[in-house]
């Protein structure tokens, strides 16, 4: 009669990750590479399927475990244990997150991203961090053991992706990349005019109205965000968000789903006002416009 084998401890975490929501794969014992034969085709074979699951860890019950978050979770990963203490003191909201503690002193720290948003995992926005997760990249997770000795473990429990935090508001800005400078945004009013600022605001939004699909609830939160740091400059908070919303609507996005980025954005920008330049004026032989244009020129 055979008997049952024993169920490893990464086994058992494993299927405990599936049961959350996170997809897991099998890493070779004592590494962070996928496991060459239960796994040849790497993160691509991760699965939350409890057979699966199972057959891998009874076939190889030394090897470790790799967690792939789902699209919407982002994972910070912390090489530079200086890093991660700089940045829970500017994000106390950090403290709360399921974190782990990796072999170097590291951390890997697991938040929820709003609907629809859209980081690269090739983002280096914050030095000592890498972004993980968002269905894309695996982290190494506990109870993995390396070669020597050293194992991953968890600070705060794990829980599943629709209870993670949100990634705090301020932090998430900077991980967005900047929008692209919007054209014809120059006005011959100097200052912070009405003129001025509703130059900008509807520049804004039609650079948002002609965004293809596939890129668009992103471009309307840095819109959103750099049209909030015009309100602390005299822009109408209410305006600017009808303003955004109907040129995302006119370019495909849902109304609820425009509304709750306009003001996101507009939020986070509020907190963030844009230092704006002395518009162009004529100087010289050459002309306003021709300046305007020359520039207009160069951007494109």
């Amino acid at each position: 009669m055979r008997t049952a084998q024993p169920h490893s401890s990464a086994l058992v975490a494993a299927q405990a990750y599936a049961a959350m929501g996170y997809r897991v794969l099998p890493l070779a014992p004592g590494e962070k590479r996928p496991h060459p034969r239960l796994v040849p085709h790497g993160l691509k074979q991760a699965s939350v399927d409890p057979a699966t699951i199972t057959r891998w860890w009874r076939s190889c019950p030394e090897a470790g475990v790799g967690l792939l978050a789902p699209e919407g979770v982002l994972v910070l990963d912390f090489d530079d244990p200086t890093a991660w203490g700089g940045l829970r003191q500017e994000h106390p909201a950090l403290e709360a997150a399921p974190r782990q503690r990796t072999p170097k002193g590291g951390r890997h720290v697991f938040l929820r991203l709003p609907e629809g948003v859209r980081l690269s995992a090739s983002v280096r926005a914050i030095p000592g961090v890498d972004l993980r997760g968002m269905g894309r990249a695996y982290v190494v997770a506990a109870p993995t053991r390396l070669k020597d000795g050293r194992t991953y473990a968890w600070e705060a429990p794990l829980v599943g992706p629709e209870e993670l935090p949100p990634v705090p508001a301020p932090l998430l800005a900077r991980l967005l990349p900047p929008p692209p400078p919007p054209r014809e945004v120059w006005t011959p009013v100097e200052g912070v005019s009405p003129k001025r600022l509703q130059a900008l605001l509807q520049a804004y939004a039609a650079q948002v109205a002609h965004t293809p699909e596939g890129q668009r609830h992103n471009t309307l939160i840095r819109y959103a965000v750099a049209a909030g740091g015009l309100l602390p400059h005299g822009l109408d908070p209410r305006e600017a968000e009808e303003a955004l919303v109907a040129a995302a609507m006119s370019a495909g996005l849902p109304e609820a789903e425009a509304r709750a980025a306009a003001r996101w954005g507009l939020e986070v920008g509020a907190s963030r006002p844009l230092a704006l330049e002395p518009s162009l004026a004529p100087s010289g032989p050459r002309t306003y416009r021709a300046r305007v244009y020359a520039r207009m020129r160069r951007w494109a």
